[in-house]
């Protein structure tokens, strides 16, 4: 194994390959596990690695695999091969995430362009990204998968140190080498001996256990980095934090019965309990670190007063011990108070001596701050930043459920008090709005009261309203904020839950009245939580003006917008709309409907904050999310940028923390700019914007380049969305027995006994696509390779505009359609007709089968021709080599692991007896882990 070293280190003295020493060390593994396994799997790659022809000879072969001893060997190299590319490609986003785009360079790029620093500044100091992570089953790798990947990471970067370092610095510099390629080859042997796929379903506390993992090692490290980098920018301490967590983890209920009130309390203590102790780990470091004596430093009037009146909760031997060291003491007392707010959550009893919030923590840290010198507080201030990134919630939960489930608690409530009879939901809209107008004119009923009177489904939904209560009192103000309801159709639905919040308390009224005197008395009201529409669907998207206007006209809801300080969450829905109506037409929907809604904002006065539902797969929203903001209609971010990450982007963005880094920073440096180009827009430039304000041509709005040219095409792509839109749902919508092509040329029904998540993969069984949900829809389309969902529709609205030189001009100067047709481009190019013209051949029905199949393979050849027309190109992403390479080189593991899939189907549908389909299913399960892993995303 030496010499191996040795071999290693002497081939690669010109250029260091991280993926060939990964590649070796798998190769290695494999050959000690299965000698033959590796000769195979060896073959396979360079025969997939050539023309990528699908010869007879390499059908034949596939088949001879799938019925050998080797198969799962074959099936794992593969999937692991996938692994190594992964954290290669990691690896190499690290490398250049140092020299490339950052905070540093928005500022640098921002004051070429005519913007003040100080102005920058202000922008910087204004903006939030918050990123809610959320568990939908799209996270294939078990945590076993991910553990490994982050020790494999490490040790890499460890093997490139000492490669690089020279010999005199670290003189056992070959064993240390060697010891980092031993650890990565434990980590793959052992990989090699687990199960690809969990063998039992996934509760939604292991989901949350994932999810922390991630957060406590990677996360939140990584946004205090970020968060420091700023403060430092700014040169002062910051107010808020520019980064806030969110998780949908025990509170997105919708189609999910395993998420209850009593999960939904756990997981909100467990996120308590894990951040006040991440906070008493940093305070127990500068405990020992803090060691100051009062005789070498002047002890601020403020602490010392603090020090006073808290000693007495010091025990002896700390009041001794630290009697000349008052930082320690102070930081024993913080402690102490911590560790009371835990003991206070789950107390029937007053605690003494504990926080209320983290404003009071924060002021006990800006205490010991202000009292020491810049050198002695640099840790306390990153503690001060850690505390504004992590509050007493760590992350803020979303609660989601369906509007049926609101409706149907209200429609309850509001019978048993005699409102109505029990068919409140079945009622005309502005009856419904008559009936939730009276019972708001009335005082609040005490939920706890009637909790008995109404149907345990209805007592669930009210309890959950008492439980948020309770931890916003217990735990944190801000450890759930948004109420979210699904497929948002009417105004009633927002009121429903506007009512359910009244009588929880989650809302408290303002009030003005007048005194005995006749003197005006205004009560503050309390809008404790956002109440949320999700517009998932393209009828949803076009009706979410008027929805909302009607809304800011009910003197209730315009009360309750009045207590929320005039501000309106909104939740944009990626996935059903694109499922709804098509890729192109999705985004353009989209992009229309928050044009608008910027438009209806700016009329009726109020903030609107938009959150974006997106999905890791291109069908669903996915792409970079950096270039995806700077498309986004002007005006439309605000200052925050609230989207969901889902499931494998989770692991892709943060799991490694200088990928975390990365991705922090540059989304802060991409809002940075979306913001500022947005604010002087709409507000207009001045002479303090711009370096050179007396030359007149310099002094003009930004709204020339951030809006105007992308209104210029916006006739055009409504006719390529409406072409692109009568396409798709051709094929969805109008195709008779649709979905039994769907069941039958994709691997669904092996994605729906796979354990990815807790959340059921389907809401019913169905005839019908819109009860589908868009995840497993996306994932089967993939497994089959043809992706339809990422682009079906596009080539022939390209094709029925036919005029590429508008096509030309529109993509270089429209932002939107440029990054439109560029996620689509890096979709398609991993397509594999092929592969999906063999799943084609599982439906049995012949007219059927020649229908769809001829409708896809055409619409496959348009949209290859135009999308090379667009962007000017002979091969697909040629001008974008970089992300062409790295897709195509997962090809030949991709093909390999997706002919196996097709053997291994065909076995299981003609497989005799029970015991061996259910082994076939098991097999089938790794290839559809494994191409996910090769493709980067499921769903």
């Amino acid at each position: 194994m030496q010499q191996k070293s040795q071999q290693k280190e002497k081939n690669t003295k010109d250029e260091f390959s991280k993926y060939e020493i990964l590649k070796d060390i798998l190769l290695e593994v494999i050959e000690e596990n299965d000698p033959q396994v590796k000769k195979v799997f060896l073959s396979l790659f360079e025969s997939l690695s050539g023309d990528m022809q699908n010869s007879a000879e390499l059908k034949a072969l596939f088949q001879e695999i799938s019925e050998s001893e080797h198969l799962v060997g074959i099936i794992k190299a593969c999937s692991l091969h996938n692994i190594i590319l992964n954290i290669y490609e990691e690896q190499e986003q690290a490398r250049i995430a140092s020299v490339s785009r950052s905070i540093a360079a928005a500022y640098q790029a921002l004051e070429e362009e005519g913007f003040d620093k100080l102005d920058c500044d202000k922008v910087l100091e204004s903006i939030r990204f918050y990123p809610v992570f959320t568990a939908h089953p799209t996270e294939s790798r078990r945590r076993t998968f991910l553990e490994a990947h982050q020790e494999i990471t490490r040790e890499l970067e460890k093997i490139e140190n000492y490669f690089y370092t020279p010999d005199n610095v670290l003189p056992n510099k070959q064993r240390e080498i060697q010891q980092s390629y031993d650890n990565i080859k434990y980590r793959l042997h052992l990989l090699w001996k687990s199960h690809l796929v969990r063998s039992e379903k996934l509760e939604v506390i292991f989901e949350l256990d994932n999810l922390l993992f991630i957060v406590e090692n990677s996360i939140l490290p990584s946004a205090l980095r970020v968060l420091n980098q700023v403060s430092n920018r700014l040169n002062k301490p910051l107010k808020i934090s520019p980064i806030k967590l969110g998780s949908w983890i025990g509170g997105d209920r919708d189609g999910n019965p395993f998420v209850t009130n009593e999960l939904m309390t756990r997981v909100m203590k467990m996120q308590h309990e894990l951040i006040i102790n991440t906070y008493i780990n940093e305070i127990n470091k500068l405990i020992r670190e803090l060691s100051i004596s009062i005789d070498f430093s002047q002890l601020n009037k403020d602490l010392e007063k603090s020090l006073q009146k808290e000693k007495a909760y010091l025990n002896q031997t700390s009041l001794k011990l630290h009697e000349r060291e008052p930082y320690r003491a102070k930081l024993n007392l913080i402690k102490l108070k911590l560790q009371n707010h835990l003991l206070k959550v789950n107390s029937i009893n007053d605690i003494d001596f504990t926080y209320q919030s983290p404003k009071e923590l924060l002021e006990d840290i800006d205490m010991l701050i202000q009292s020491l010198d810049n050198t002695a507080s640099k840790r306390l201030k990153s503690l001060r930043n850690l505390v504004l990134l992590g509050g007493f919630h760590l992350m803020q939960l979303d609660f989601r459920e369906h509007r049926d489930m609101y409706l149907s608690a209200v429609s309850e409530v509001l019978c048993l008090l005699g409102y109505t009879d029990s068919d409140f939901s079945q009622r005309h809209e502005s009856k419904k709005i008559e009936i939730l107008n009276q019972a708001l004119n009335d005082p609040p009923t005490n939920l706890n009261r009637i909790l008995w009177d109404v149907s345990p489904q209805t007592r669930h939904t009210l309890n959950a309203f008492l439980r948020v209560l309770w931890a916003k009192k217990a735990i944190s103000k801000d450890i759930l904020k948004s109420f979210i309801v699904s497929m948002t159709t009417q105004a009633s639905d927002l009121l429903a839950v506007l009512y359910l919040a009244y009588c929880s308390g989650l809302w408290q009224r303002g009030k003005i009245k007048k005194s005995e005197s006749g003197e005006t008395i205004i009560k503050e009201g309390k809008a404790g939580v956002f109440i949320t529409p999700l517009f998932e669907t393209i009828d949803d998207l076009e009706h979410a003006e008027e929805i909302l206007e009607i809304l800011t006209k009910n003197e209730h809801y315009k009360q309750y917008l009045k207590d929320s300080r005039n501000a309106q969450q909104i939740m944009i829905g990626y996935s059903d709309s694109s499922k709804d109506g098509g890729i192109f037409t999705s985004n353009y929907s989209l992009y229309k409907a928050i044009s608008n809604l910027v438009k209806l904002e700016s009329r009726l006065g109020i903030q609107f904050m938009l959150f974006h539902g997106k999905g890791g797969s291109i069908s669903r929203g996915g792409g970079q999310l950096e270039s995806a903001l700077l498309a986004f209609p002007a005006g439309s971010v605000g200052s925050t940028l609230k989207t969901t990450e889902q499931g494998e982007i989770i692991s892709s963005r943060y799991l490694n923390p200088k990928i975390a880094i990365r991705s922090f920073a540059l989304t802060l440096a991409s809002l940075l700019k979306k913001v500022a180009h947005d604010y002087f827009s709409i507000h207009g430039t001045d002479s303090s914007l711009t370096k050179t304000s007396q030359n007149n041509t310099t002094n003009q709005s930004f709204e020339a380049i951030s809006q105007h040219k992308v209104d210029k095409y916006l006739p055009k792509l409504e006719e390529l969305s409406r072409i692109s839109y009568r396409s798709y749902r051709s094929l969805v919508y109008d195709t008779p027995n649709f979905i039994e092509y769907f069941k039958n040329a994709t691997p669904i029904e092996f994605i729906q006994n796979l354990n990815l998540g807790s959340r059921p993969s389907k809401r019913k069984d169905t005839q019908k696509v819109e009860d589908l949900r868009a995840i497993p829809w996306v994932f089967a389309w993939t497994q089959n390779r043809s992706i339809m969902p990422a682009w079906y529709g596009l080539g022939s609205a390209l094709n029925g505009f036919d005029n590429r030189e508008l096509l030309q001009e529109c993509y270089n100067d429209s932002i939107f359609f440029k990054t439109t047709i560029d996620n689509i481009t890096q979709g398609f190019i991993k397509v594999d007709m092929e592969i999906a013209e063999e799943y084609n051949e599982f439906v049995e029905d012949f007219g059927l089968r020649q229908n769809v199949w001829g409708k896809i393979s055409d619409e496959y050849k348009k949209t290859l021709e135009w999308l090379l027309i667009v962007r000017n190109e002979n091969n697909l992403l040629e001008k974008s080599p970089d992300i062409r390479d790295r897709i195509l080189a997962r090809m030949p593991n991709i093909k390999a692991l997706s002919l196996l899939q097709l053997e291994l189907i065909k076995k299981y549908k003609s497989a005799k007896y029970e015991d061996l389909r259910m082994r076939l299913m098991e097999q089938i399960h790794g290839t559809i882990i494994g191409i996910a892993q090769g493709i980067r995303n499921t769903g």
